[in-house]
């Protein structure tokens, strides 16, 4: 099984409840602002540092989505449906 480290916790790429879990955590603390990731290489020679700030809030929702629909799947649950806009019809 193949494991992903998530703010600093090991997470079964396997598992989509668990890797939701990790990556709903993850956005709040982007959405709070902590979004720089920090990558230091050291070498006997030289150093390297990279700096990565930028994400794709969008991209993450949808990978949310299709997560959280497999976990409910594998647990039983059913996924609740919500009516668009405009589709309800007063009596």
């Amino acid at each position: 099984m193949a494991d992903v480290t998530l703010n600093g916790v090991a997470v079964n790429m396997e598992d989509p409840c668990a890797l939701w879990q990790a990556l709903y955590a993850r956005k709040l603390r982007m959405l709070a602002g902590d979004t720089v990731e920090e990558i230091e290489i050291r070498s006997p020679v030289t150093t390297r540092r990279t700096v990565f700030t930028a994400t794709n809030l969008a991209a993450l929702d949808e990978q949310m989505n299709r997560l959280q629909a497999a976990c409910e799947k594998k647990s039983g649950r059913r996924r609740l449906r919500y009516a668009q806009r405009g589709t309800h019809r007063p009596y």
